[in-house]
């Protein structure tokens, strides 16, 4: 029997209700405690009351919960998912200010297709992912045989300074982000992989697997995956957020996109079958002078084409970027420079050393810059993300498709 779970409006005492009741209900020789001023359940009104660790099931219903499916809606305290389930997202799952969703180690969560489904966290709220190397939380699509685009994708917002105003909306899931806190916190994502990603909704807006939108830098980014998607693997829209130990693997966009404001850094990356670039820099495609400048160090990266549009792909104002220790293999263009960036590159705002360029593809091109600065790379032998063109030890166990 399956049942659905609508994640509405949930309430404190309900979430402890339901993860009270799910212990109780394993234990054949306890009955769940009487208290007062907790309604009876009714077991068919179609919302989850009383009693019931899921809609008109389990606890004092007399029908069991298999399967908790069906999440969508809105998260404004605090729901906690765990293996202990099957979790079917079929809509919309936002995580409001004030809400809290906690994913522990090896939950599965499958996507429907064709639903409008993704999960999104607003401003003030939080996501903490505490996946494990033997055992990552794992967002997937429900499809029989998956495709990208199966399902949008995975967004944050939140509020720390960008280039596009304050506040600004979200160009998918539609949230407001941006604001003057540097230091804020959206939570925790570690050992983490997204899967088919990149759906198109009422917008036209491509979704990528991970989207961070004006995150600040005491949100913890480590050990996430994106893998297989229509859009980027993984981008930065503005913010201040951090990261090491990231995979982008199958992105029919970008591997990395850094736009609108974003400074930060970056350790750690590894992209592997991108068709457009590896990494993208911008400062802002509407106004290339944007302030704050896209800025940060980014160091020890892996790039394995092939590629369309370059290893590194510097547009629309660049921004300001150190890049060291970066290996590339297979490519046959290194670093593209957009019109719009070349006064960037002539003013020394990136510097890339050393950057290696291994078993390049006929025709090869380090670059399509002409301009007043070509000392503004370094050639050398480089490890990249550890192991130059080989899986990095840090990314074995929790990944899928290297």
């Amino acid at each position: 029997m399956t049942k659905k779970l609508a994640v509405k409006n949930i309430s404190l005492i309900s979430v402890f209700l339901i993860l009270f009741g799910l212990f109780l209900t394993s234990c054949s020789n306890e009955n769940p405690p009487l208290v007062s001023d907790v309604p009876v359940a009714s077991c068919s009104d179609g919302v989850q009351n009383g009693y019931e660790t899921g809609i008109d099931c389990g606890w004092t219903c007399s029908n069991s919960c298999f399967e908790v499916n069906g999440l969508e809606g809105d998260i404004v305290s605090k729901v906690i998912l765990d293996n202990s389930n099957d979790y079917k997202l079929v809509g919309p799952l936002i995580v409001r200010d004030g809400g809290i969703l906690e994913i522990r180690e090896g939950t599965i969560i499958k996507a429907t297709p064709g639903k409008n489904a993704y999960i999104a966290v607003a401003q003030g709220g939080k996501i903490f992912v505490y996946g494990k190397a033997d055992n990552p939380v794992v967002i997937t699509s429900d499809a029989d045989v998956p495709m990208p685009g199966d399902w949008g994708g995975l967004v944050i917002c939140g509020k720390a300074p960008v280039n596009t105003g304050t506040p600004s909306r979200s160009a998918t899931a539609d949230i407001f982000y941006g604001g003057d806190d540097p230091l804020d916190s959206s939570g925790v994502l570690q050992y983490l992989r997204i899967e088919y990603t990149g759906a198109t909704f009422s917008n036209s807006a491509i979704f990528s697997g991970v989207s961070f939108y004006g995150v600040g830098s005491y949100t913890a980014i480590e050990h996430v995956q994106s893998f297989n998607t229509l859009g980027d693997g993984i981008a930065f829209y503005g913010g201040t957020a951090n990261s090491k130990w990231l995979i982008t693997t199958k992105s029919v966009k970008n591997g990395f996109f850094m736009t609108d404001g974003w400074q930060g850094v970056g350790t750690l990356w590894f992209v592997s079958g991108t068709t457009e670039s590896g990494i993208k820099m911008a400062n802002n495609n509407l106004d290339v002078a944007a302030s704050p400048m896209t800025s940060g160090e980014i160091s020890e990266v892996s790039i394995l084409g092939p590629v369309t549009e370059g290893a590194l792909n510097y547009s629309d104002g660049g921004g300001d970027f150190t890049l060291s220790t970066i290996y590339t293999a297979g490519i046959d263009l290194g670093i593209k420079v957009g019109a719009n960036a070349i006064t960037s590159v002539d003013e020394g705002r990136l510097i890339i050393t050393p950057i290696q360029f291994d078993n390049v593809v006929p025709g090869f091109e380090i670059t399509n810059y002409m301009g007043a600065n070509p000392q503004f790379y370094f050639e050398g032998n480089t490890v990249g993300a550890g192991s130059s063109e080989a899986i990095p030890d840090w990314a074995l166990d929790w990944t899928t498709g290297l």
